[in-house]
């Protein structure tokens, strides 16, 4: 399994590629505390933050599919939150929409303003995931000054991450050309449950040797991008343009509609 599963589009060449990856991280941090601070029976105001990671997507280039697509796939994560909270929350309120008004749980607002927060944040770390080398948003994280034992944690995970799944497919397909097909289902399940075993056991086994060889080269805990960040007029610009759009979206538009 190649590392560019992960970096897929994050080599483009793009105005939102070429941003500093710091300008794009304090804009993914503030659009995300925007977006959860609004109320959890707020549906309709939330319409306009969609705008941001949509524009960075169709700006970049990186297609609006394959950012859905990442949606979808974590989207087990959130939905017994939501399918959980019309049963804890039983309160009756009153939905608009446009002319019509109709009652309704306030659980399954919650449920709607839960699963909207959930889909646009998964689109703004896509977008700065997409346009942004992982090693750069690292570099950042530093920079900006992130805990370092995080930031050396997430660069373990993605750069050994792709190697453990190389592993865990070469398993399976040693399984799968033995006929495991065929086999009764409780005799694959043991065998699932040796195949796992044996996957932590050279997860183990990689790791020491790991530790070994950067011992042996001098590392001392730090990363070093060989990349260097340049925060330029553009960035500037850009950051200013997501204090405006996030002030609209959280004071200015919620006014109108109300």
């Amino acid at each position: 399994m190649h590392h560019s599963y992960i970096d897929r589009f994050s080599q483009g060449d793009s105005p939102v590629h070429r941003l500093d990856a710091r300008a794009k991280l304090i804009a993914t941090i503030a659009y995300t505390i925007v977006l959860v601070s609004f109320d959890q029976y707020v549906v309709s105001s939330l319409a306009p933050l969609v705008i941001a990671p949509l524009v960075m997507l169709w700006w970049s280039g990186v297609p609006v599919w394959f950012a859905l697509r990442r949606v979808l796939l974590l989207s087990p994560l959130i939905a017994m939150v939501c399918l959980l909270s019309p049963l804890y929350d039983r309160t009756m309120m009153v939905a608009e929409f446009g002319p019509w008004s109709f009652a309704v749980g306030g659980g399954w607002i919650t449920a709607g303003s839960i699963a909207i927060k959930f889909t646009f944040g998964v689109l703004a770390l896509t977008a700065i995931t997409s346009t942004t080398p992982f090693a750069l948003l690292l570099e950042a994280m530093r920079r900006c000054g992130v805990p370092r034992p995080l930031v050396q944690q997430l660069a373990f995970v993605y750069r050994y991450i792709f190697v453990l799944i190389d592993q865990a497919m070469r398993s399976r397909r040693a399984r799968d050309f033995r006929g495991s097909a065929r086999a009764p289902v409780t005799r694959r399940l043991r065998a699932g449950g040796g195949i796992i075993g044996s996957l932590f056991i050279r997860t183990i086994e990689r790791s020491e040797r790991i530790h070994t060889a950067m011992s042996a080269r001098g590392y001392t805990g730090e990363f070093h991008a060989l990349s260097q960040l340049k925060f330029r007029p553009a960035d500037a610009w850009f950051l200013a343009a997501m204090v405006v759009y996030l002030a609209s979206c959280r004071w200015i538009y919620p006014a109108i509609i109300s």
